[in-house]
C-alpha cells in the first residue's frame, strides 16, 4: 500500500466518522474512551500532545457543531483499534491514525493553534 492509497483509506473512514462524531453516541464514546487510550498507547509525545488539543477542543463548548463532528471524527479514528491497519499490529497500527490526526490537523489547523494559545 502506497502513502497515498492510506491516505485515501483514512479519508474515507474519516468520511463516515465525522457523522458518528456528530452523535450523542459517538461523542460518549470519545468522553468515555479517550484518555484510556491515550494511557495505553504512550508513544510519540508530539501526536499525543495534538490528540490532547483536539480533545480539548472537542470539549470545548465554544467549538461549532461542524468542527466538533470533524475533531470528533479524528479521535474515533484514533479510539477505534479496528481502522485501516488495525492498533493490534505492533508501531504500524498507528500510522494510520497519524495521517487521520494530520488530515484533520491540517483542516484546522489555525483555529487549534489559537485554541492552543488562549485556552491552555
Amino acid at each position: 500500500m502506497t502513502s497515498s492509497d492510506l491516505e485515501q483509506k483514512v479519508k474515507k473512514v474519516l468520511a463516515s466518522l465525522i457523522k458518528k462524531a456528530d452523535t450523542p453516541k459517538g461523542s460518549r464514546r470519545i468522553l468515555d474512551d479517550f484518555n484510556g487510550k491515550v494511557n495505553r498507547v504512550g508513544g510519540i509525545q508530539k501526536i499525543i500532545g495534538k490528540l490532547k488539543i483536539l480533545y480539548d477542543y472537542f470539549r470545548h463548548p465554544a467549538t461549532s457543531r461542524t468542527k466538533k463532528a470533524l475533531a470528533g471524527a479524528a479521535l474515533l479514528y484514533f479510539i477505534i483499534p479496528s481502522d485501516v491497519l488495525p492498533d493490534l499490529i505492533p508501531i504500524a497500527g498507528y500510522v494510520d491514525d497519524a495521517v487521520a490526526l494530520g488530515i484533520v490537523w491540517k483542516l484546522l489547523s489555525r483555529e487549534l493553534d489559537r485554541f492552543d494559545r488562549r485556552i491552555r
